[in-house]
């Protein structure tokens, strides 16, 4: 049991997490703590001097939004807090984006509330929860020679540069994305010049060539 421990819940939509707060409550013994991450809101967290875990909504409908909030929680630099995705879909690009040693595991939408207590317990018992394809993806890209699974949070997009990165892999110039963004062409140059850092790559064709093999 988690008796003591804190499990923070965020998202932008407070309201609905408060059957799950409540289950978790009252199946794991821990303490649970709602934190509101609409526009203009930052998440407030809980947790105890050992450890914590935050439970992240992934706002499928909402690219980036969730990879966001992960880079809010992080800067608060708490070693002792580890992250959970819930509300995925199956074979997201969520699932590319993320993984160990903070990241824990993934909840799928439609997972029972008994199965998301379980997964809980076992994350604070130090171990993983997340589908073996991922395991198996995340052991695979850790091997010499590869590439490694984006982690950091430098090596994060935001929800704007994942914006421009999906219009660059449609073949849209710089004067189309300012355009279709409201934004100047310099902008554009320098978010698409931060898309290039984050990813280690040279040109367009590069960042496109990435984002064909990492987030479909």
């Amino acid at each position: 049991m988690l008796a003591g421990r804190w499990i923070t819940i965020v998202g932008s939509n407070p309201k609905e997490y408060e059957a799950i707060a409540s289950h978790l409550v009252n199946t794991t013994g821990g303490r649970c703590h709602i934190t509101d991450c609409s526009p203009g809101q930052s998440p407030t967290l809980k947790f105890n001097t050992k450890t914590g875990l935050v439970l992240i909504d992934s706002m499928e409908d909402q690219p980036g939004k969730a990879l966001d909030i992960l880079l809010q929680c992080r800067k608060s630099d708490k070693k002792q807090l580890n992250y959970a995705f819930f509300n995925a879909d199956p074979n997201s690009r969520l699932e590319k984006l993320v993984a160990p040693p903070d990241i824990r595991g993934i909840f799928y939408k439609g997972t029972s509330n008994e199965q998301f207590a379980k997964g809980v317990l076992a994350i604070f018992n130090g171990e993983l929860w997340f589908p073996r394809r991922v395991i198996a993806r995340y052991l695979i890209n850790q091997a010499p020679g590869s590439e490694k699974f984006i982690k950091k949070e430098h090596d994060i997009l935001t929800n704007r540069e994942m914006e421009i990165l999906n219009l660059l892999s449609t073949g849209a110039k710089n004067t189309d994305i300012a355009e279709q963004l409201c934004l100047s062409v310099h902008t554009i140059k320098t978010h698409i010049y931060h898309i290039y850092k984050k990813l280690d790559v040279s040109n367009r064709t590069q960042a496109v060539n990435w984002a064909s093999n990492n987030l479909c």
